[in-house]
This record gives C-alpha cells, structure tokens and sequence, in this order.
C-alpha cells in the first residue's frame, strides 16, 4: 500500500499548487507583484527505518519561490508615478517597519509627504520626502524637485527616492500589497546605482496570465486523476476487508 502515501500526499500537493496559482491570477493586475512559482520535491517518509526497504515517498510541495522578474512598465501619465527600470526596491515606513517594494504608484498626503496608496511613507535617502509645492519632477536618478509656483526658476530639491537592492533576495518575503520584508537581519541594505526610474509609469505585475491558467488547469486534472486512483484504493481495501470476513 506504499502507493497511498504517494497518491494522497501528491492531491494535497495539487491542492497547495492551485492555491498559489489562485493567488497569482489573483494578483495579476496588482502593480508591482512577484508571482509565486510552486516547488515540489519527494520526500522519504521518516517512518521508514530501514533506508534499503524505504519504498513509502511523498510528494510536498517544497516551497513557493518568488519570480523578481520585472513587469512591464505602464504609461499612467501620473506624475506621482514612478517606475525602477533595473535591479532595486522603493523603501518604504510601515507600522511594522521599513519594507520593499516595486509598486511606484505614489500619492501626497494632507501633510504634504509622498506616500504609498496605502499611506505608508516612501522614504528618501534623508528620511521622508516633502513635495511642498505645484509640480513634480522624479529625474532618472532619483532627484525629486517641486516647482514653488509653477516657475522653472523656483524649483526645489525635496529629497531623493530611497532605492536599494539586497544581495540575495531569496530572504525577502512577501507580506501582502506588494511589500517584502527583509527576513535576514544580518542582510544590509545595498544603494542601487545602476537602475532608472522613469516618471509617469508603473511596473506592471509579472504575473503571465495565459501560462497561470494552463497551469491551473493541469493542476486540476492532476488533482482530478490523484483523487480517483485514491478512491481506486479505497475501494480494493473495502474488498480486501470483506474477503477477510469470508
């Protein structure tokens, strides 16, 4: 009966698969999300004591690994928009503390500070960013100006975009509207110098929608023909018991 083992933990497996591709699709127009790739590995299971007659294996899913691809860049038109063209995260205040993102749809709060949609502070390379002023003007590298009155002449320098890039991002993990914790203290933060950020766009999710689909329809035959050989055992060990009795 080692094949049991092997078929329900592969519909369990199926299960958690169709969860992370829900949530991809889910996601697919939210900006700046990383989609979730689901791992699988077989695993021996630790009952077995003898290695040489270990023969019951299960199928886990391992670990959801995040795809840091970039999205495509979208042409909003806003001003308060900001993509990163390149290697590099949006730091950014939460409640919780200062997490990352690739979501670069900004707003200005009743205080005047440049802010996430969700409020969160987007932080500059001196702290909080002031726009105290008409327009706004993000340069490639950063550099955020604001007109005092409409004039060339009067603008000011309110700070400059806080970009960083972490040496492994396998330690950042997502926490929900496309922020990531870093998880390894001992990772430092590493300024981005190589990136551009470009006024007026967004980056797009990286979320295929075509390949998810495909994906969950396998998904659900997988799970489909799991559940009836499983229901196939059931069977022969409800026949096996009744000729027991006889």
């Amino acid at each position: 009966m080692s094949g049991v083992y092997t078929v329900v933990s592969g519909a369990i497996a199926q299960e958690k698969r169709l969860a992370v591709i829900s949530a991809n699709l889910a996601n697919a127009m939210t900006a700046g999300y990383k989609a979730h790739k689901p791992v699988f590995e077989g695993v021996l299971s630790s009952s077995v004591i003898d290695v040489d007659q270990a023969d019951n294996t299960f199928v886990g899913l391992f670990d959801a690994h995040i795809n840091f691809a970039e999205g495509s860049l979208i042409n909003s038109g806003s001003k308060l928009d900001v993509a990163i063209q390149g290697e590099g995260f949006f730091a950014v205040r939460t409640a919780q503390g200062t997490r990352y993102t690739r979501n670069g749809q900004f707003a200005i709060d009743r205080d005047k500070r440049l802010v996430t949609h969700d409020g969160d502070l987007v932080l500059g390379d001196n702290g909080e960013i002031l726009l105290d002023g008409i327009n706004v003007l993000v340069e490639q590298d950063g550099s955020v100006y604001v007109d005092k009155d409409g004039t060339l002449g009067n603008r000011v320098l309110a700070g400059k975009l806080k970009i960083v890039r972490f040496a492994d991002n396998a330690y950042l993990q997502p926490i929900g509207r496309s922020l990531f914790a870093n998880m390894n203290p001992e990772m430092r933060e590493i300024p981005a110098e190589e990136c551009t950020l470009n006024q007026g766009y967004y980056e797009a999710s990286n979320v295929e929608v075509v390949r998810e689909m495909i994906d969950m329809i396998a998904c659900m035959r997988a799970y489909e023909a799991y559940s009836k050989v499983q229901q196939s055992f059931g069977d022969m060990t409800s026949k096996l018991m009744e000729i027991a009795k006889v």
